[in-house]
């Protein structure tokens, strides 16, 4: 593929459908009235919704249908053939293996695989999502001998999937939270530059607010990880090495006080409206933002693809190169602070124990879901993030010019996983609650952080 003659972009994997995207991903072949890859001689399909490979020797994998590699069953089609590349060529190495699959209600499917893998019968393999892997730690198989490059994955990426040296889940997507900003707002009201404190942000914000028709700034209130960064950019730990809580910790209270004192800030000053506490759809800001009414927000990196760049309003009045007067910053962090970004995204791993040539064999099926070609290639049709830093390289699946992935990149350098621990789930609604507290003016900081700790505490002691 040479550069000019891409067969497929990111913009294009995301407007057309899966069929038509299928010649670009997953190259030339037959395909059966399903969608399955056949074969010329109208044999059964090599790869199909549930099974993967056509041998007599049965392997087990448990999976979400986001990533069946079958158009017609996919909840994104457009990312399907990716995954029918890759699962073509594993099963074209093991014409003796197949593996069944099985896609598990969402809701007891952690449960149910914690159960199965404790009672020493777990699938042979299966997806993750990435707050699951710790709970799994015991029970999943080292894949070190089929995963080349480890130290080419993201920090965040290996804290999280690493013990005592051996990889233990292979994570194959991410994304990350940023600021978003109106170049051209900004270029007026502070020399175009994006404000990287909150200090800084609370007064670009105020001018913007009391010159322009718009809000300054703007956030998903109803998401812990969207509002975590300014915890962790102040210093502040949810957990010890052990997963218990430590927000009771003085560094970590204070920390917890001073973020919810910056967004008590925002409201106050005027720079947030309070109506933000009632902010839930992920594409409520860009829709804002698309319409004039807001010059900074705190969005996904795929908002820029699904909901600026691709998104076209009946209004002659917009120009449909508007999304390009926005652009990407880290978000604002305390004057002596870090800065930091919440990232999220599934894992897979193996359980089948043993040197055995099946045991092999599912390895190297988990390990081709991150092999650079075939990361990029998945990330580039389901508009995510790769979590190996070289595939920002590849110019055939990232534009070198383009003023996005380069700084992605840089932010995922600073990304920040989700505690894969039970209680997060506890912390995480009990901080959206804090910060909704804060923003209607129900409570002020301090109190909201005690009655936060508090109620973390009690729910992680409790029998």
């Amino acid at each position: 593929m040479t550069k000019g003659k891409r067969s497929l972009t990111r913009r294009k994997a995301l407007l057309v459908g899966g069929a038509t995207v299928a010649g670009g991903l997953a190259g030339c072949q037959d395909e059966t009235e399903d969608g399955e890859s056949g074969q010329s001689d109208g044999s059964d399909p090599l790869v199909a919704h549930e099974r993967f490979g056509t041998g007599d020797a049965e392997l087990t994998y448990q999976t979400s249908t986001f990533y069946t590699p079958v158009e017609a069953e996919s909840d994104q089609p457009a990312a399907a053939p990716a995954l029918r590349t890759q699962h073509e060529a594993w099963a074209e190495n093991h014409p003796d293996y197949r593996i069944d699959v099985s896609y598990p209600a969402f809701g007891q499917w952690k449960d149910n695989l914690l159960t199965s893998a404790a009672e020493g019968n777990p699938p042979d393999g299966s997806t993750l999502d990435s707050q699951w892997v710790a709970d799994f730690y015991e029970y999943l198989q080292p894949l070190n001998d089929y995963v080349e490059d480890i130290d080419d994955f993201f920090p965040f990426v290996r804290e999280t999937t690493m013990r005592d040296g051996d990889l233990l889940a292979a994570w194959k997507y991410t994304g990350c939270r940023c600021l978003y900003y109106r170049q051209d707002v900004l270029d007026t009201y502070n020399d175009g530059d994006p404000p990287e404190t909150w200090e800084e942000l609370l007064t670009v914000g105020q001018d913007i607010v009391e010159s322009e028709d718009m809000d300054g700034y703007m956030f998903q209130s109803s998401t812990a990880l969207a509002n975590l960064p300014y915890f962790w950019s102040s210093g502040g730990e949810l957990l010890d090495d052990e997963g218990a809580p430590v927000l009771d910790r003085d560094a970590n209270r204070r920390a917890l006080v001073d973020a919810l004192g910056f967004i008590q800030d925002l409201v106050e000053t005027g720079v947030t409206p309070q109506r933000v506490a009632s902010i839930e759809e992920v594409e409520a800001l860009p829709r804002e933002g698309r319409a004039g009414n807001l010059a900074m927000f705190v969005g996904n990196n795929d908002q820029i693809e699904r909901n600026l760049k691709n998104v076209v309003e009946d209004d002659d009045d917009i120009p449909d190169d508007r999304w390009e007067r926005w652009r990407v910053a880290r978000i604002p962090r305390p004057a002596d602070g870090e800065h930091t970004t919440g990232v999220g995204g599934w894992t897979e791993g193996a359980f089948r124990e043993g040197d055995s040539d099946g045991a092999a064999a599912m390895k190297e099926f988990i390990a081709k879901f991150v092999e650079p070609e075939a990361m990029g290639r998945y990330c580039e049709a389901a508009a995510l993030l790769p979590t190996r830093e070289s595939v920002f390289d590849d110019s055939d699946l990232y534009d070198p010019d383009s003023p996005y992935q380069d700084r992605f990149r840089e932010f995922l350098q600073d990304g920040v996983a989700r505690p894969a621990r039970p209680i997060y789930s506890t912390i995480a609604s009990e901080y959206v609650v804090a910060i909704q507290d804060v923003v209607t003016g129900q409570s002020d900081p301090e109190s909201a952080a005690d009655t936060m700790v508090a109620n973390v505490n009690e729910e992680y002691e409790a029998p």
